[in-house]
């Protein structure tokens, strides 16, 4: 939104000659990135970054990749490390979480509202929009992940696995699910541990008040520490 309307402003001030437009000028390719717990982004200067992306904390970004507007790239107790020629684009988030850093490997498309948390996507693969891929799960080489699939916590898909729309993989080597048997899934994960891999705290399920209070309570604190972010101008 800055670096857009900085344009418009521009534009303006060129049709009505004014003396601040070189000024203005200064200010294109200007994006902002957040400090967070002392570390900053590190971004090639070859990559592209949208101006309303958010980048914050211990994130590197290889030379050649795109980040589109709206996408969030943070890490909250682990790195993310994005290799070169990666494409992230509008609204996703990328997330190094807790114990499980988020790490892309080069020539990975990441697609609209696509959601990585704590997981390894090795190169060539592609998360389709709405696609999710959950903590400690490793997608190899050549992987697809289809729109609004999930890769669930621990799973591990191998080379040129594919899986389809809507699907969820789970296990390793992941074992692929049609959509009507989530609940055979959802036990599994229970019995895998699903809440102390994403949320740090064992429970039998997220299906109760108590454990959602807990649940709240305990990311709130961890999240609270955004509150002494330094966002940066590069």
């Amino acid at each position: 939104m800055v670096g857009r309307l900085t344009r418009r402003v521009v534009v303006a001030a060129r049709e009505l000659g004014d003396e601040h437009v070189a000024l203005l000028d200064d200010t294109r390719g200007e994006h902002m990135l957040t400090e967070h717990l002392g570390k900053r982004p590190i971004v090639d200067p070859e990559a592209v970054i949208a101006p309303t992306a958010v980048i914050s904390g211990d994130v590197h970004i290889g030379s050649g990749s795109v980040v589109l507007a709206g996408a969030v790239i943070t890490s909250q107790g682990a790195p993310v490390r994005i290799g070169q020629h990666c494409i992230v684009m509008e609204n996703a988030v990328l997330r190094g979480a807790g114990k499980y850093p988020c790490t892309l490997g080069s020539h990975v498309l990441v697609g609209p509202h696509a959601h990585i948390a704590g997981a390894m996507v090795n190169g060539c693969a592609f998360v389709a929009t709405g696609a999710s891929v959950f903590n400690g799960a490793i997608l190899e080489q050549g992987v697809v992940v289809a729109i609004n699939a999930v890769v669930h916590v621990g799973t591990r898909c191998l080379a040129g696995t594919g899986v389809p729309i809507g699907h969820i993989a789970l296990g390793d080597p992941a074992t692929i699910y049609p959509p009507h048997e989530a609940p055979a899934v959802h036990a599994q994960l229970r019995a895998l541990g699903f809440t102390k891999a994403v949320f740090g705290f064992d429970a039998q399920g997220l299906a109760d008040a108590g454990t959602i209070q807990k649940l709240c309570e305990r990311y709130a604190r961890s999240l609270r520490t955004h509150r002494d972010d330094a966002t940066l101008v590069e």
